[in-house]
């Protein structure tokens, strides 16, 4: 017999897979997403050298990562157990809120690429943003700077 918080989680799962679908966003759009962007990143000229260094020679694990992360977070599925904010903070020395600024720019033209529907592409953006936001602020903020 199921708990009642089990039975909670799931109909949130439920509805979250159904508010996905409902605006287009699939497992295949997600796994076209992670493909079409990591496939842009590689190739910048800001971000691959950055990225390569952190994950050199096979991608297919890091590329299965992300889209359990990305599923998770869209699915609410909880297939994704990781703890992203100390790989970046290794990256600390070789980034800054510009290399974030360009990782939103060739997320969104990743989402135009692969076709998402205006309500996918929102709901990603407005995660990613989040998520930039989120990583700046744990890199990047000092609260004794202008004290």
């Amino acid at each position: 017999m199921s708990s009642p918080n089990q039975v909670r989680v799931t109909e949130a799962r439920l509805a979250a897979r159904s508010e996905a679908a409902a605006m287009g966003i699939t497992a295949e759009l997600i796994s076209d997403l992670v493909e079409t962007f990591y496939g842009h990143i590689r190739s910048d000229e800001m971000l691959g050298p950055v990225f390569a260094g952190a994950i050199p020679g096979e991608w297919g694990p890091h590329l299965a990562t992300m889209k359990s992360f990305w599923s998770a977070i869209m699915f609410h599925d909880g297939g994704y157990a990781g703890r992203p904010m100390p790989a970046h903070v290794k990256l600390k020395a070789q980034i800054s809120p510009d290399h974030f600024d360009r990782w939103l720019s060739l997320f969104g033209q990743a989402l135009d690429e692969i076709g998402a529907t205006p309500a996918a592409k929102a709901a990603f953006q407005e995660r990613a943003n989040r998520i930039a936001a989120s990583f700046q602020a744990h890199l990047f903020y000092d609260p004794y700077e202008n004290s």
